[in-house]
């Protein structure tokens, strides 16, 4: 029987090196690549040809734009499985399905799970089915019907969740994506979400507005770094 052929995507060393010997072990599986970042996987032919493309949840992290346009154009015949954490569920936005239901079959596991569990559903997912944690589709399923749920007036600032008030928070004290990404250890991509969702709920078009907001609510005083130097100095909806 012909081996499954992986490639692998993990900017931490330890654990892209670690998975290497793991699955290299197994008779049935072979690593064809591995790769740091999604931008270097772009530059690897064995990527395309891979069966599985195994990604640490941390590869999502700081991709430019330019490595996801290029990645999108493989995107329908591509088999990748997830490697993730309950923050990543937590954070996954109904905004992140479509992208995600465009790809061949893809899975979504635990890091902190068993070596078995994590070879069987690289075979799962190679052989085309999905997979996914029973823990992270409950929080998908009820982030969903909160989504589906909202109408004009449940959209209003007491409609904020915890995350979203942190967010707002360090938007209004003038953090850019990437720093409040780093502050809350999320994805750019996922802050770039939450603000769009906090900016649908208090029906505003700019960033200064949401300025003004936090400050009306108590968020920040203007006397914090960079609140009024912030206010009123960029009239274009930034998220």
């Amino acid at each position: 029987m012909e081996s499954i052929k992986i490639c692998i995507v993990a900017p931490f060393e330890p654990l892209r090196l670690g998975l290497v010997g793991t699955i290299g072990k197994v008779e049935d599986l072979k690593v064809v690549a591995e790769v740091s970042g999604l931008s270097d996987l772009v530059s690897k032919a064995a990527f395309r040809d891979a069966d599985v493309i195994l990604v640490d949840s941390d590869a999502l992290q700081g991709a430019g734009r330019d490595t996801y346009v290029q990645i999108n154009e493989w995107l329908p015949a591509l088999k990748v499985l997830f490697l993730g954490t309950r923050e990543d569920a937590y954070n996954l936005s109904p905004d992140d399905i479509p992208a995600y239901m465009r790809l061949n079959t893809v899975g979504f596991i635990m890091k902190d799970g068993p070596t078995e569990r994590l070879l069987n559903a690289i075979r799962l997912v190679a052989s085309g089915t999905f997979v996914c944690e029973t823990e992270l589709i409950r929080r998908v399923l009820i982030r969903l019907t909160h989504w589906a749920s909202y109408d004009d007036e449940s959209r209003g600032p007491q409609q904020l969740s915890e995350r979203e008030t942190e967010v707002l928070a360090l938007v209004a004290k003038g953090s850019s994506n990437k720093e409040i990404a780093q502050d809350l250890f999320l994805s750019e991509g996922t802050v770039k979400a939450h603000v769009s969702h906090i900016m649908t709920k208090l029906n505003v078009e700019r960033r200064t507005d949401l300025v003004r907001y936090a400050i009306s609510k108590g968020l920040i005083s203007l006397t914090d770094d960079g609140a009024d130097r912030r206010d009123g100095s960029d009239g274009n909806r930034r998220q």
